[in-house]
């Protein structure tokens, strides 16, 4: 009675299923597909990485070109040339971004605050680097303007 027919033989219902042999081949090119898309998965999460740091790097330059361009004296409406001086020569701590990688900003002067310059605009750039390495991860140039002196 604990048999079923099948194709015109008999089979026991002990041996419907799948045997051992067909799972282990089954593990085997389960096994297969996972490697070949490992290399994949392991790019895909670098990149990512990377992305979350540059993203990091590009915010914290956004903040502080946009506090550079906020600098004012408390009694002028523009910054003099001693203000961003005196702003710019703050060093700056590093900030560690979502994944733990530490990044220092830093500014850049490009034309000094002379007086030839005032009233007019200088150039100054924040970059942010890795810590560590010497090429900036994300950097940029804004002209402040400078009103006066203020020697």
């Amino acid at each position: 009675m604990n048999e079923i027919r099948v194709d015109s033989r008999a089979v026991s219902i002990e041996e419907s299923g799948f045997g051992i042999i067909e799972i282990v081949v089954s593990m085997f090119l389960l096994g297969l597909l996972i490697i070949s898309f490992a290399p994949v998965l392991i790019s895909n999460l670098q990149f990512t990485a990377r992305n979350t740091t540059i993203a990091t790097a590009t915010q914290i330059v956004n903040q502080q070109i946009e506090a550079a361009r906020a600098v004012r004296s408390a009694t002028a409406t523009a910054p003099s040339c001693n203000d961003i001086s005196l702003f710019l020569a703050v060093t700056l701590a590093p900030v560690v971004d979502p994944r733990g990688v530490n990044l220092q900003p830093a500014w850049d002067t490009f034309a000094p605050c002379t007086p030839s310059v005032v009233p007019g605009y200088i150039r100054v750039t924040v970059s942010v680097a890795q810590v560590g390495y010497a090429s900036p991860t994300a950097s940029a140039t804004t002209f402040v303007f400078v009103a006066s002196g203020g020697y």
